[in-house]
């Protein structure tokens, strides 16, 4: 069973997006921390923010609360997946997929932003799970960013900065062996070409179970090239290139009995390891130009085509089939039966973005402007074969003793044939205001015109819908002096019905869902700049929310609105010579204020944590050696709108150390859950009978050996 076949060849695309050599790196705020040289030097202070095609280029001059994960930390945390990466973000949650929603997906300040990924600023629409090994840093913007990044942003958005070419060499490669049968090998080799351009490349390969979920298994690998021509002249081109294939086993988890995971052992498989599997083909190329015209006009242009294909075949806990009930609350745990769900589906997926930003500085009496101009261009489409469920083809297996094990006794039947297509036109402007040495004022606004159409070939229907929306965006900075800021703001972001391509009949009548956030917050830095402080007050009103049933995602629940109102609080830097941390608190307090279902008024939505808190904290005792460890603190989560189930707080602890043998290698030990606490990441709840949480590895060693050459 393959993949549907490309209507326009992928050949010819790719050939187009060379030709155009057009787009733009959309605003991003990348947070380098200082790195290697706090090792055995002074503490030094923190470094600007690098923020391109906007007005900022300092954190105090950023309205926005913003958190960036360093290579440093990725690398010393030995984090492979990018849900790995976001546990040091502050009020993120993880949602379990099924059937149509794969991949990465996650909860940001209480809302869900299924469509809110980004590499180097450009949109990345794929549902994959995406791996570590050619992020330079992952930058999560928090609060509502329509204004720059478009559509799905209503809570913020995750952007992963890739290693570019430098011109310096590079060669480092890492081989990582450990529990569960952990194979991991990475390499990341630049090579200068000449006085002003380099080449890099990242590879990746990699084998790994979870421990104590013995039938799950993850294998991919991957690799990212990019060339560089024109650096440090006025005209920069930069090309690249990612590939990624995965092959794996998934973990659907563990059903919900009685409002809670079922109290089974943490290793019961409920699918069939000899049939389950989900594959991904991930191809995405993109283009950068980049042109200064003086010290005060400058243009930035790119253009992105990805493809995504996919096959997934699923069997899932299913708490009855069409011919049963579920088991009645209080029934003996020996006598629940457990069938499997196989909502199976295969397909690609396609986009094509063109972004063009012009940055002009001037000043208007007295007043100092850095304008930013933005057009943007994009084309999406989703073209899948959803597959009949073979529910009620598959013997019922016990849930305290599962058999991952059975033949499915037919073939797959398809069962809708859904193809969607997606553009979007967008206009934009922003313009920083220096109003006077203390005072700045940012205004922006966005325009999107978003035209979706849907067909499905079975049934033969079909129609189309067009989104017109205007996101603005306003903030007050006041800052006393270097070490402090002090910012107000509004914006608001949209969400069409659209997102990630799911469009079906019932969303036709569906507004887009719209949010709005006043936020108050500030930016401190202590001990000569080498730590920052930071704190964030903010109230978000979300209207329309949606909740699709992802294993048919003609099937919408009722929407409601929900209002956010939370409080951040983090600190990053050097606590002094030797002593670096990362550490922050969140807490949300959330409602939804008007729903049609009765049962969920006033309630919590589903999936959030009132509070969380997350501390990762490193000390070089000497020239050689590194110690590490930090905790992730979860508080209780509900499963769904009524607040009838839910999963419970927990608590995990990490730990690292590491040893630099000569200048040409190093060794390192992490464990992970040091305690071996049974906790829930992931939970996917739609009724009584149709849910399931996923399991946290236990107790997790890895030792790594990285060679310099």
């Amino acid at each position: 069973m393959q993949p549907k076949t490309d209507r326009v060849p992928r050949s010819a695309k790719l050939a187009a997006l060379g030709a155009a050599a057009v787009g733009m790196l959309a605003p991003r705020a990348i947070a380098q921390e200082a790195q290697a040289a706090a090792q055995a030097g002074p503490v030094t202070s923190l470094p600007p923010l690098e923020v391109t095609g906007t007005v900022s280029a300092l954190p105090h001059d950023v309205p926005q609360a913003v958190t960036s994960v360093t290579s440093q930390v990725i690398s010393d945390q030995a984090a492979v997946s990018l849900e790995e990466v976001l546990k040091n973000v502050p009020g993120i949650t993880l949602n379990a997929g099924e059937g149509g929603s794969h991949g990465d997906s996650v909860n940001l300040r209480g809302l869900s932003i299924p469509d809110s990924f980004f590499i180097d600023g450009l949109r990345d629409i794929g549902l994959y799970q995406r791996d570590s090994f050619d992020e330079e840093a992952v930058e999560v913007l928090l609060g509502p960013s329509s204004v720059v990044f478009g559509r799905g942003s209503t809570a913020g958005v995750i952007n992963q900065v890739t290693k570019q070419a430098e011109l310096q060499p590079i060669g480092d490669a890492s081989l990582e062996l450990g529990s569960a049968g952990f194979e991991r090998a990475t390499a990341d080799v630049d090579a200068p070409i000449g006085a002003n351009a380099a080449a890099r490349v990242n590879l990746m390969a990699q084998r790994f179970g979870t421990v104590d979920r013995d039938d799950v298994l993850t294998r991919s690998f991957g690799f990212a090239p990019t060339v560089a021509l024109g650096m440090d002249t006025a005209t920069t081109l930069t090309l690249s290139y990612l590939h990624q294939y995965e092959d794996d086993i998934p973990d659907y988890g563990i059903p919900f009995i009685d409002g809670s995971p079922a109290p089974v052992a943490r290793s019961n498989y409920y699918g069939l390891v000899n049939y389950d599997r989900t594959k991904n083909t991930v191809d995405i190329g993109t283009v950068r130009l980049e042109h200064k015209f003086g010290d005060n006009v400058s243009l930035v242009e790119s253009a992105r085509y990805g493809h995504y294909g996919f096959e997934y075949l699923l069997s899932a806990p299913h708490l009855d089939d069409d011919y049963t009930e579920p088991p009645a609350p209080g029934t003996p745990l020996a006598d629940i039966l457990i069938y499997r769900d196989q909502p199976s589906s295969a397909g690609t997926e396609e986009e094509f973005i063109d972004r063009t930003d012009l940055t002009t500085r001037f000043d208007t009496g007295g007043v100092a402007h850095a304008l930013v101009t933005g057009i943007e261009l994009s084309n999406e489409r989703s073209d899948v074969t959803r597959y009949v469920n073979g529910i009620d083809d598959l013997p019922p297996t016990p849930l305290l003793d599962p058999v991952p094990y059975y033949s499915p006794p037919t073939p797959l039947e398809v069962d809708t044939q859904p193809d969607t297509y997606g553009s979007d036109v967008s206009l934009s402007a922003m313009d920083s205001m220096k109003l006077s040495p203390s005072w700045d004022f940012d205004a922006g606004v966005r325009w999107d015109r978003f035209s979706e159409h849907f067909s499905e070939a079975t049934s033969g229907s079909s129609f189309e819908r067009a989104d017109t929306e205007l996101s603005p965006r306003a903030a007050l900075v006041f800052k006393p002096d270097a070490s402090r800021s002090y910012y107000a703001s509004f914006g608001s972001s949209y969400n069409p019905a659209i997102e990630y391509l799911t469009l079906a009949p019932s969303s036709e009548s569906l507004a887009p869902e719209k949010d709005s956030t006043v936020e108050v917050g500030t930016k401190v830095d202590l001990l000569d700049r080498a730590l920052e402080l930071n704190g964030a007050v903010f109230d978000t009103l979300l209207d329309d929310a949606r909740q699709a049933d992802p294993d048919d995602p003609t099937v919408q629940q009722l929407p409601f609105d929900q209002r956010v109102i939370g409080v951040e609080v983090g600190a990053s830097g050097h606590l002094a010579r030797g002593w670096e941390v990362s550490a922050s608190y969140t807490h949300l307090s959330d409602l939804i204020t008007s729903t049609a279902d009765p049962g969920a008024y006033r309630k919590r939505a589903p999936n959030i944590a009132q509070d969380s808190a997350n501390l990762w904290i490193t000390w070089e005792p000497g020239r050689n050696w590194k110690l590490g460890g930090g905790m992730n603190l979860m508080g209780q989560r509900y499963a769904d709108t009524d607040n009838t189930a839910g999963v419970p707080a927990y608590a995990v602890f990490d730990a690292m150390a590491s040893y630099r043998v000569n200048a040409h290698l190093d060794l390192q030990v992490n464990v992970k859950n040091l305690g071996n606490a049974l906790y829930y990441n992931g939970i996917y709840y739609t009724e009584v009978d149709e849910n399931h949480a996923v399991p946290g590895p236990g107790r997790t060693l890895l030792v790594t050996a990285r060679v310099r050459f």
